[in-house]
């Protein structure tokens, strides 16, 4: 990892071990994730920067999050991934890896 990584202070603190508000995180390489607002109890609006190299184009995404709770249902609208074509007008799905999954062997 990073120095430059380990030494950045999170946007978001939790406010108590009760708090279940999502911490997203973006800041390393290829990271995309412009901003991240809670607009209901597990529904966050995410905007993402731009890809390189474009006139205002979106059609990936990289980021973290952590604080999520088991057996939770949580909704990400990514507000401003667009593209005149994308490959997910084709069926493409998201991509979600699991550290904790992986590690287990479940994922």
């Amino acid at each position: 990892m990073n120095r430059y990584y380990t030494k950045l202070k999170p946007y978001y603190q939790k406010e108590s071990e009760e708090d279940n508000t999502l911490i997203f995180e973006s800041r390393f390489e290829s990271g995309n994730l412009r901003r991240a607002v809670k607009i209901g109890e597990n529904e966050y609006n995410l905007i993402l920067k731009y890809d390189h190299n474009t006139t205002a184009y979106t059609q990936w995404y990289y980021f973290k999050v952590n604080n999520t709770r088991k057996h939770t249902t949580y909704k990400f609208n990514i507000v401003n991934l667009v593209k005149p074509e994308s490959s997910y007008n084709q069926g493409m799905k998201p991509l979600i890896y699991s550290k904790r999954d992986a590690e287990s062997g479940e994922g």
